[in-house]
């Protein structure tokens, strides 16, 4: 990489307070004036002097989003540029790093998301097009714009312990505007708009609000679950620490029967979004249920047949550890270790897991890319009630 260079319109914003990072854009200082933060450029040495033309639209982005610190175009594994805002050190963010490990990190992911789309191919549900790794610090966002091109960036979070993780205001900020940025930059080259998290579907002002009683003009209405409609198994509870890579939580006591598990994954599925759930431990699946005979969704499977797409899922929770902790190791210097969620958007639908007690995770999927924010949510307000 060339030398950094000062952004040519730095971004401005202030930097979260300790306690509580503003949730997108930052706002201004009790006096009214929201100071500059610096940003610094860095460009690819085997791009000389020439700068691309999407560096613009990234630099406008950084001005726009102040929960994001690092943010970078790859080519494989090489960074064509990168953009960095330097902010006092804190205790939330993926802040603190030189510009050379926010590359290496940016560097290994997109190395992992390539590996991931491999495995995944088996699944006949295209490419692997956004990965998201939601952490207690922040999270890393990795989107595949073009074939071998991707964008990563890192910002830190403003959630707090009672919000649902798609529920974070800086976390849902930030990927609201880097899938926008992401299918900009495509059509810059006459390709069309992805839809990135189903966010396309979405208008501005439901973006800006609550998402969890809307739905997209163009797919089918989403089926919310009463997050207090806890059964009767789901109420003996205990507080817990937790292994690397686990939030500490609250955990039942004991573990409940195996038709227990599955009633209540059951009932949090629907052939509107979330169409596959599993609990699972390193090299076995606890519990799985899904609608995925369900001829409503039969237009999903043009090529591959329910149950070996059953089977597939199953294969994949009983490694989803390993994904975890080779992403862990790719960014814990920025992130951390404890994890709230990851998730893997394919072309069709989209993967989530969520930690649910040590070493246990939950596996969620839908195969509808228009309701990928709504299915997320539900498989989030599933893995709070499996871990109490």
């Amino acid at each position: 990489m060339s030398g950094q260079t000062p952004a040519d319109a730095p971004a401005t914003g202030t930097t979260p307070p300790a306690d509580r990072p503003a949730p997108s854009g930052a706002p201004a200082t009790p006096g009214g004036d929201a100071p500059r933060r610096r940003v610094t450029v860095t460009l690819g040495t085997h791009l000389g002097d020439r700068r691309p033309p999407s560096l613009g639209l990234c630099g406008e982005l950084m001005e726009e989003v102040g929960s994001i610190s690092h943010l970078a175009r790859y080519r494989t594994g090489t960074c064509d540029f990168a953009l960095d805002a330097w902010e006092p050190a804190g205790p939330h963010g993926p802040l603190g790093l030189t510009v050379d490990e926010r590359q290496l990190i940016g560097r290994d992911v997109v190395h992992v998301m390539t590996d991931l789309d491999d495995q995944l191919r088996p699944v006949c549900s295209g490419d692997l097009v956004r990965l998201l790794l939601h952490t207690e610090r922040g999270a890393l966002f990795s989107l595949s714009v073009l074939r071998e091109q991707f964008l990563v960036a890192l910002g830190w979070s403003s959630g707090t312990p009672d919000q649902l993780p798609p529920q974070d205001p800086s976390v849902r900020a930030a990927d609201i505007e880097l899938a926008e940025l992401a299918n900009r930059m495509r059509e810059m080259v006459s390709q069309q708009r992805t839809d990135y998290g189903g966010w396309l579907g979405l208008n501005e002002p439901l973006l800006n609000s609550g998402i969890r009683d809307v739905r997209p003009s163009s797919g089918p209405p989403a089926s919310p679950v009463d997050p207090d409609d806890a059964a009767p198994e789901d109420a003996a509870l205990a507080e817990t620490g937790s292994s690397v890579g686990v939030p500490p939580t609250r955990r039942r006591v004991g573990r409940p029967a195996p038709d227990q598990l599955a009633a209540t994954c059951r009932r949090h599925l629907s052939v509107d979004d979330l169409h596959y759930v599993a609990v699972c431990r390193a090299g076995r699946v606890e519990a799985a249920e899904d609608v995925l005979d369900d001829p409503r969704l039969t237009r999903f499977f043009d090529d591959i047949t329910p149950q070996r797409r059953r089977h597939l899922y199953a294969l994949l929770g009983q490694r989803i550890d390993v994904h975890l902790r080779t992403l862990v190791r790719a960014t814990h210097l920025a992130l951390g270790s404890r994890v709230r969620r990851l998730v893997l958007d394919v072309e069709q639908g989209s993967l989530f897991c969520y930690p649910v007690g040590l070493d246990r995770y939950l596996l969620g999927v839908t195969l509808d890319q228009h309701l990928v924010w709504a299915a997320d949510e539900k498989a989030a307000r599933l893995a709070r009630r499996l871990d109490g």
